[in-house]
C-alpha cells in the first residue's frame, strides 16, 4: 500500500474522530430516526440542486404529501425532488423496493462479472416487498417499532436497478412492476460496481474515501452515465457505512458537494491526492454538520413542547408532534387516520400547533390543505 500523505492522514483522522462523535450523538434509536428523516429530505433538495432543478422547498413538502397538491408551475420541479427523496428513504431501508413482475430472462453477455451480478440480483429479487400501498405520505403513518422492509442490498446491481426503478416511477409514474434496466445499463451499472470493487479494498475509512472518489466526482465524468449519477450519490452516502461499520450513520453528502460545489469541482479536476483530501474534509464537515443538525432538532421539540405548555393528561398533541419529524407536512385527514379520531378532533389538534406558531398552511386551498412545521423546512 502506497504510503498515506501527511496531509490526507490528518484529514482522515480528523474525519475519523468527527464520524465516532456522530455516531455516539446517534446510539438513540429516536433521535437517530429523526436525523435520518429530515437528511433525506436535505438530500434531495441538495441533489436537485446539483442536477439543476429549481428547488422550492415548500412545493417539496407539499409533495411529499400528494405531488398533485403542488401548484402547476412548481410540480415537474418539485416531483423530480420528491423521486430524489424517495430514493433516500429506500438507501435508509425505510422503503421497500417496489415489486417487480417476473418476465423472461435476458441472453448473456458474455461478461463473467456481469453475469455474477445477475445472479446476486436474481436472488434478490425474491426478497422484495411491495410498498406501503398509502404511497408518497407514508411517514406519518410510520411504525417505529417494525422491521425495516427487505430489498436488495447496496453494492449490488440489483440494487441499482431498484433504486433506479424508486427514481423513475417518481418522475415518470410509469409501473415500477414493469421498468427494468436494458442490456446496455446493465453493462454500464456493472462496470461501475466493478471500479467500486476495486477502490473498496482499503481498510476502514480509507477504503470509504476511494469509494467516495468514484461516486461523488461532479459532472461531467464520461466513465458514471447521466442516469447512474443519482444512484451513484446513494451509495456515496452508504461509503462510509460499509468502511467503517457504522450503521448509525448516514451522510448526506449531496449537501457537502452543493454547499462546497466550487471547491469540490476544483478539488475533482485536480490530483487524485487533492480529491481524496476534499472528500475526507467534506466527511468530517458533514459529520460535523449533522451533530449540529441533530441538536436543532432536539431544541425543536423542546421548544414545541414550551410553545404548548402543559395539556390535559390524554391530549394527542405530543404525538401528533413527534410524528412531525418523519412527516412535517400533512393534511388534518392524515392526522386523523393515524390517530384515529375524528376530523373535527384532528383539526382542533392541528389550530392548537398553528396557535402555537410550530405550523402554518401553505396551500392557501378550501379542501386538502397542507400543513407544515415551520422550523422543519429543508
Amino acid at each position: 500500500m502506497t504510503a498515506l500523505s501527511p496531509t490526507l492522514l490528518t484529514a482522515l483522522l480528523e474525519a475519523e474522530r468527527a464520524l465516532g462523535r456522530l455516531a455516539e450523538a446517534c446510539r438513540p434509536a429516536d433521535r437517530r430516526q429523526r436525523l435520518w428523516a429530515d437528511a433525506a429530505r436535505r438530500e434531495a433538495c441538495a441533489a436537485a440542486r446539483l442536477d439543476g432543478i429549481a428547488v422550492d422547498t415548500t412545493d417539496v413538502l407539499i409533495a411529499t404529501v400528494n405531488p398533485d397538491l403542488v401548484p402547476t408551475a412548481g410540480r415537474p420541479d418539485a416531483q423530480s425532488v420528491h423521486a430524489l427523496w424517495r430514493g433516500a428513504l429506500f438507501a435508509q431501508g425505510v422503503l421497500a423496493a417496489p415489486e417487480r413482475r417476473a418476465g423472461p430472462s435476458r441472453s448473456a453477455t458474455g461478461d463473467a462479472a456481469a453475469e455474477a451480478w445477475r445472479a446476486v440480483a436474481a436472488l434478490e429479487r425474491g426478497l422484495d416487498t411491495k410498498d406501503d400501498a398509502d404511497g408518497p405520505d407514508d411517514g406519518l403513518d410510520r411504525n417505529h417499532d417494525a422491521p425495516a422492509p427487505e430489498s436488495p442490498q447496496p453494492w449490488t446491481l440489483g440494487w441499482i436497478e431498484a433504486c433506479w426503478r424508486v427514481l423513475q416511477t417518481g418522475v415518470s409514474g410509469r409501473d415500477p412492476a414493469r421498468l427494468a434496466l436494458n442490456p446496455e445499463r446493465e453493462r454500464e451499472a456493472t462496470a461501475l460496481l466493478a471500479r467500486l470493487d476495486g477502490a473498496g479494498q482499503a481498510p476502514a475509512l480509507l477504503g470509504g474515501v476511494e469509494l467516495l472518489a468514484e461516486l461523488l466526482r461532479p459532472q461531467p465524468d464520461l466513465r458514471t452515465p447521466a442516469w447512474l449519477v443519482p444512484p451513484a450519490r446513494l451509495l456515496g452516502t452508504l461509503a462510509v457505512t460499509r468502511s467503517c461499520r457504522l450503521p448509525g450513520v448516514w451522510l448526506p453528502l449531496s449537501t457537502a458537494l452543493w454547499t462546497d460545489r466550487t471547491t469540490a469541482a476544483i478539488a475533482a479536476r485536480g490530483d487524485a491526492e487533492g480529491w481524496a483530501v476534499w472528500l475526507a474534509d467534506a466527511v468530517a464537515e458533514t459529520a460535523r454538520r449533522e451533530r449540529q443538525r441533530l441538536a436543532t432538532l432536539e431544541q425543536a421539540a423542546q421548544s414545541w413542547q414550551r410553545r404548548i405548555g402543559s395539556r390535559r393528561s390524554n391530549s394527542r398533541l405530543p404525538e401528533v408532534m413527534d410524528g412531525l419529524f418523519d412527516q412535517p407536512a400533512f393534511t388534518v385527514r392524515r392526522v386523523q387516520k393515524r390517530l384515529g379520531t375524528t376530523f373535527r378532533g384532528a383539526q382542533l389538534l392541528v389550530d392548537e400547533l398553528i396557535e402555537a406558531g410550530i405550523l402554518r398552511e401553505v396551500t392557501n386551498r378550501a379542501l386538502d390543505r397542507v400543513f407544515v412545521a415551520v422550523d422543519l423546512m429543508p
